[in-house]
Parts: structure tokens; C-alpha cells; sequence
């Protein structure tokens, strides 16, 4: 049985490293992936660079994979750009997460603004049979642990002063 409060928190925690990591990103520079280990409450955060982002990607993903034995779970974060219906492509933060009994990890990512950095508005979830049923109680233990980080409060910042979205009909 999958611990739904302890995945939600580990997501939550990566997603406030995510967004503080890209809170402090010069213009144009990428951020690297990294993956938070946890053995229970206990965070190790270990960065995975490399000459090119699938590398690191790569990288990041196969030391995930190594590790799952010896920790209570993992969180990761990186950005990426997501391409829309008319052709054009926005950045994105992409979070997953994983516990034991979870499989494959849940995926979520939130669309941003680069320069000057910024959220758009929603948290977009990958659809998962075995994670977030219920959905008000996952969202109050992501919520923790985004305050569980350093930055969580500035985190909460940027989720409150997300750009609206706008759609365009045609």
C-alpha cells in the first residue's frame, strides 16, 4: 500500500527546491535536475549535472533507480518546456515523486514564466491509479512539505501571485 501523506510531502518539499532554485536562476540559465533522497523525514538533495540536460536526466534517473532500496523515497525536479496546441512551447517545472509500492512515480509539473521568473497558475497532475485518491488530503500534506523546506513560505509566495491563465478561443 502506497503512504499517500509521505509521497505528498516529499513532492511538496521538491517542489519548493524546485521553485527556489529557479527563483534564483540568472537569465538564461537552466536548472540542473536534481533528486531530494529521503530515509523517512531526513532529506538529502543531490544535483545531477552534466554536459547536456538528457544527460544529466539520464544521470538523475539511473542513481533514482539504484537507490530506492536504501531510502523511503525520492523527489525530483527539473524544468522543461511543454508544447502547445498552436506549435508554440512554454516552461514548465516538472516534479515526480516515489515511494515504495509506487509505480511508475507521479509526475506533475506547473507552467512558468522564465524571465521574470513566475508561476502560471495550476498544479497539473499525470493521472495515476495508485496515488492522490484523495485529492483535498494529498494537497494538504504537498502544502506541508513545501513548508517544510527553507523557502517554503516565499514558495506559498509564488503559488499565491500566479499569473492567471489566460485562454485564447479561435
Amino acid at each position: 500500500m502506497v503512504n499517500e501523506d509521505i509521497l505528498a510531502f516529499y513532492m511538496g518539499y521538491a517542489f519548493s527546491h524546485a521553485i527556489h532554485t529557479q527563483h534564483l536562476l540568472e537569465h538564461n540559465a537552466l536548472m540542473v535536475p536534481f533528486v531530494v533522497y529521503w530515509q523517512h523525514m531526513q532529506s538529502d538533495s543531490v544535483p545531477y549535472s552534466a554536459t547536456t540536460q538528457v544527460e544529466a536526466l539520464e544521470k538523475a534517473h539511473s542513481a533514482r533507480a539504484q537507490r530506492e532500496a536504501e531510502v523511503t523515497g525520492w523527489s525530483s525536479g527539473r524544468e522543461g518546456t511543454i508544447q502547445q496546441n498552436d506549435g508554440s512551447k512554454l516552461d514548465v517545472v516538472l516534479i515526480e515523486g516515489w515511494v515504495p509500492g509506487l509505480t511508475p512515480p507521479l509526475e506533475m509539473f506547473v507552467y512558468c514564466r522564465k524571465t521574470p521568473f513566475r508561476l502560471i497558475q495550476g498544479l497539473f497532475w499525470k493521472p495515476h491509479h495508485n496515488a492522490r485518491k484523495n485529492t483535498q488530503a494529498f494537497m494538504a500534506k504537498f502544502k506541508d512539505g513545501i513548508l517544510g523546506h527553507p523557502f517554503g513560505k516565499q514558495c506559498l509566495q509564488y503559488v499565491e501571485r500566479a499569473e492567471p491563465v489566460n485562454f485564447v478561443s479561435q
